[in-house]
């Protein structure tokens, strides 16, 4: 019988309402006659991130006993503190701050969640109060965020575009940015904030369109000054807010690719024009839309011709063959192409006979905190992705072979194995007595041995996941700019597999593998294809065609899979996602058999891991020649450092 004596219904109260995280201790009365914004008082910095270590190092260090100070300005630095570092993503309307850091075991840092209640009216009550147009625009999103007030979200939009206004007059500065000012990604964030506010609260209000004035003004002067980059920036957010005339946008990047000097990034003229064939689109000049379509179908033959390998020739003219779809009179056009295609397949046998590594990367990656220490993002992220390399299956079964003669009680007798709720999902022989090992015992202790070199490499890439996510923002447009250039990712998904690494380095584990796991099969499929194998099966009965499933590959076309990716990498996504002695993730991630905590454990991280392995190992050899369009040196930090000496 349940006791419900007044002491037990205490400890139940007690145990269903656990006391606040320390973040959001801070109340009204702590508010009374203090200063809250004296350490940032003095900060040039358009950067939130650096307000938060600004309030950190105010609000004092961690006791000797582990525990935080608890005096009125502790409480509330603390609060800033946290509620500046979260990580801003402006493509979110609903979400738009995530926590800074996620640890594997589920452990995290602040989200606006933890300010729901009480702490939301200390957080509305200092955004009112607050003059530095960062602190002010962060506090009263949270606030709107978590209670949808809309005298809140005009603060918010307002100071993101006051923001923005002071980069432009030199008052403030984004870090790591040089002399561009507001032709940044940080400012085209922070006005994309503002005007998905807008269309709550209504796109006349002062503070969304004082944003819409800026990024009228700043697609121009990106357009202006033949800067490809901010104008793909500035001109796809004014089309996606109705910024000015969608058509006259589009003659405005026309008349930009037209003066853009010889030897311009190729790639990047055919986003302006699929740039300029969306406003077309969005205007109804469909002759246009369908002009600039096909200038972008011409500007990609034209780098498929200078590819120096088949396979992305093969890649990029199949995408201009893509352009042409629904392009009208482009018949003849689209099939001289595809007889182009056809021959230049005919190379990639012999390029897709198996993806290496230099040796030089192998060296790095047995000191992870060691590899770490490159200059650039675009060169921790290759070092990120040879953290680890496939095993070779035949030295794995040797020395399960050796470990079964050298223990052989370990695997005498046959083992079975359990799901979760006690069903036998697999079962293994034992090895015997005698010098042959039963292949059900190999394969036993190959899976074991697996599972270990799994959890090292999953801890390997932890550690190195959180030291490139301190030094570094990480966002779709990093891997966006990488993607595109792999072999291994299908066009049409460069952003969902951008989406899905967005997730893995933010710490969202149950976003990265379930974004990600599915698109392995896709992007398997989209290799064989483009080594001229047939990865559809046809249905004799009625008649009809589908694309084979992953595990049809492994099954049907394991010869074809061996041949181009040779057998580490085979064995090894086998291994991690089909068989059911190990991980199985696929299969139990598209049968909903994953619990919430198995994208946090060591196999889950792993397959996030191969998979972006996977997506950079055809890029390494051209690493040199890629550039992020944001990268900076980690570790500027100099306006962090004048600011706190001001403060001080």
């Amino acid at each position: 019988m349940e006791d419900l004596s007044p002491g037990n219904a205490s400890e139940d109260a007690s145990a269903s309402n656990p006391p606040p995280p320390p973040w959001a201790r801070a109340t009204l009365s702590d508010l009374a006659d203090f200063d809250f914004e004296a350490p940032v008082a003095e900060s040039k910095s358009a950067d939130s991130s650096t307000l938060s270590d600004l309030f950190s190092a105010a609000g004092g260090s961690i006791g000797s006993n582990g525990e935080l100070a608890d005096t009125p300005a502790a409480r509330v630095f603390q609060m800033l503190s946290a509620a500046a570092g979260m990580i801003f993503r402006s493509k979110e309307p609903n979400e738009p701050f995530g926590a800074l850091m996620v640890t594997a075991d589920g452990g995290r840092t602040a989200l606006p969640v933890d300010f729901c209640g009480p702490p939301a009216e200390v957080l509305a009550e200092m955004a009112r109060r607050a003059t530095h147009p960062v602190l002010r625009a962060r506090l009263a999103d949270i606030c709107w965020v978590v209670d949808r007030k809309a005298q809140l979200a005009a603060i918010a939009a307002e100071s993101y575009a006051d923001i923005v206004a002071k980069v432009g007059a030199g008052e403030l500065r984004f870090r790591g940015e040089d002399d561009r000012g507001v032709l940044t990604f940080d400012a085209r964030d922070l006005l994309r904030r503002a005007l998905l506010i807008g269309r709550a609260i209504g796109a006349d209000k002062r503070g969304p369109a004082a944003a819409r004035d800026i990024v009228s003004a700043q697609r121009v002067k990106a357009f202006e000054q033949g800067l490809m980059v901010p104008s793909l920036w500035f001109g796809h957010l004014a089309l996606d807010f109705g910024v000015g005339d969608a058509g006259e946008i589009s003659s405005q990047i026309e008349a930009l690719i037209a003066k853009l000097p010889k030897g311009s990034d190729p790639h990047t003229i055919v986003k302006l024009w699929r740039m300029a064939a969306r406003g077309y689109r969005l205007a109804k000049r469909t002759d246009d839309q369908h002009r600039s379509q096909s200038s972008a179908a011409d500007q990609l033959v034209a780098i498929a011709a200078s590819q120096p390998m088949a396979l992305l020739a093969s890649q990029t003219l199949t995408e201009a063959i893509g352009e042409l779809h629904g392009v009208p009179g482009t018949k003849d056009r689209r099939k001289e192409l595809r007889h182009r295609l056809v021959d230049v397949q005919a190379g990639i046998a012999d390029e897709m006979s198996g993806f290496s590594i230099p040796t030089d990367i192998e060296e790095l990656a047995r000191q992870v905190e060691q590899q770490m220490q490159h200059p650039s993002l675009r060169d921790k992220l290759f070092a990120f992705a040879a953290l680890s390399r496939s095993p070779d299956p035949a030295a794995l079964e040797q020395e399960a072979r050796d470990t079964i003669r050298e223990h052989p009680l370990s695997s005498l007798f046959g083992g079975s194995h359990h799901d979760r709720e006690g069903k036998v999902v697999h079962r293994s022989e034992g090895a015997g007595l005698g010098d042959g090992a039963d292949a059900s015992a190999v394969e036993r202790q190959v899976a074991e041995g697996e599972r270990i070199r799994r959890h090292i490499a999953a801890a390997a890439a932890e550690i190195a996941r959180q030291t490139i996510t301190r030094d570094y923002y990480i966002a779709d447009d990093v891997f966006e700019q990488l993607l595109v250039h792999s072999a291994f990712v299908p066009l049409n998904l460069v952003m969902t597999y951008s989406r899905g690494f967005t997730r893995f380095f933010q710490g969202d584990f149950v976003g990265a593998t379930y974004i990600l796991t599915p698109l392995l099969e896709q992007s398997l499929r989209h290799v064989l294809k483009s080594s001229g194998h047939d990865v559809s099966k046809l249905d004799d009965a009625t008649k009809t065609q589908e694309d084979r499933t992953i595990s049809s590959l492994f099954d049907q076309m394991r010869s074809e899979l061996l041949a181009v990716f040779g057998d580490a990498i085979v064995a090894n996504i086998e291994n991690t996602f089909l068989k059911k002695i190990g991980p199985n993730l696929r299969n139990r991630l598209s049968h909903g058999l994953l619990s919430d905590g198995d994208p946090y454990g060591d196999d889950a991280v792993y397959a996030c891991w191969l998979i972006f392995h996977l997506c950079m190992l055809p890029l390494f050899e051209f690493r040199s020649q890629l550039k992020l369009p944001y990268d900076y040196t980690a570790g500027d930090r100099s306006d962090l450092d004048g600011a706190a000496e001001s403060a001080a």
